[in-house]
């Protein structure tokens, strides 16, 4: 809150603590017939003011725009506040590539009944621009936001993903982070900035070497390495599943051999399709594409 939506983060009583409403988030999405849906935490807030509020923060992982996303959390808020009788602030933060695509608001109207809401939105691409604040921020979520513009400026360029690899992590010793998040961010760039077998290994050789030159024996060598295998696999997967949802929506059900093909392309092969997919038209593309798959 305090990286993406600094405004409501001052207006929040942190001293109050917060809670987390898993069960609450599951009662209001379970039987809402909206497609697909990214929601992250249902949160429990207090502020300044003693008033009790209740936080959903969505984000939405997407290479391309969603036409029905404001009427998603639209729906989300409401249920909250029929369901629970509390009010809810809604937040959104916007992962994709198009710069035009910035909802903010959803609207209805049908003979001179409109129903409208506003949501605050958080877009990557406009915290990207300022790359030296986010190099200077203390903020552990200027990394998460540094990693995700390398990932994509870095998709057919792997032994460029491999320097930035390197120097994002190198860097979480220098931000005055504390053992625990850099763990948690070494495994957040492991998983956003795949690579291949050999630059993978590349990296941990690197960062074993950097660790011992340093004396911070965060991760040891063997926990790099079976870390690097668990979540390839992982990795992978969500892929796969990434993709196939994407090529849903555009031409609908996919035949089994698509599928099938799909699910045997390596992770760069993935990524390199999740960039291509955004180009195809009809479902002859697609079957292109799979005829001839790029190497990386």
């Amino acid at each position: 809150m305090a990286f993406f939506f600094p405004d409501a983060y001052v207006a929040i009583d942190w001293s109050r603590g917060h809670e987390y409403l898993d069960k609450e988030l599951q009662k209001i999405t379970a039987d809402a017939d909206t497609g697909w849906r990214t929601v992250d935490r249902l949160v429990k807030v207090y502020l300044l003011d003693g008033a009790e509020l209740w936080v959903l923060v969505h984000v939405e992982v997407q290479m391309q725009p969603e036409g029905g996303f404001p009427e998603r959390l639209f729906v989300y808020n409401y249920r909250i506040r029929d369901r629970f009788g509390v009010r809810c602030a809604t937040f959104a933060v916007l992962t994709d590539d198009d710069d035009h695509w910035r909802p903010t608001r959803y609207e209805d109207s049908l003979l001179g009944t409109v129903l409208r809401m506003d949501f605050a939105t958080a877009k990557l691409l406009d915290l990207e621009q300022d790359w030296a604040a986010l190099a200077a921020s203390a903020n552990p979520f200027a990394v998460v936001v540094m990693a995700h513009a390398k990932h994509r400026a870095t998709r057919r360029d792997l032994q460029a993903r491999l320097a930035w690899k390197l120097d994002l992590t190198k860097s979480l010793y220098r931000r005055g982070y504390d053992r625990n998040q850099v763990i948690a961010l070494y495994r957040f760039l492991d998983w956003v900035m795949t690579l291949p077998d050999d630059l993978a290994r590349a990296y941990v050789d690197a960062m074993d070497d950097f660790e011992k030159e340093q004396k911070m024996a965060y991760l040891s060598y063997a926990e790099r390495l079976a870390q690097e295998k668990g979540m390839e696999q992982g990795i992978h997967a969500g892929r796969v599943q990434s993709i196939v949802r994407q090529l849903q929506r555009l031409f609908g059900p996919l035949a089994e051999n698509d599928l099938a093909t799909i699910e045997a392309l390596t992770i760069a092969q993935l990524d390199r399709l999740s960039e291509d997919l955004l180009d195809f038209t009809q479902p002859a593309d697609l079957a292109q594409w799979l005829r001839q798959p790029p190497a990386a």
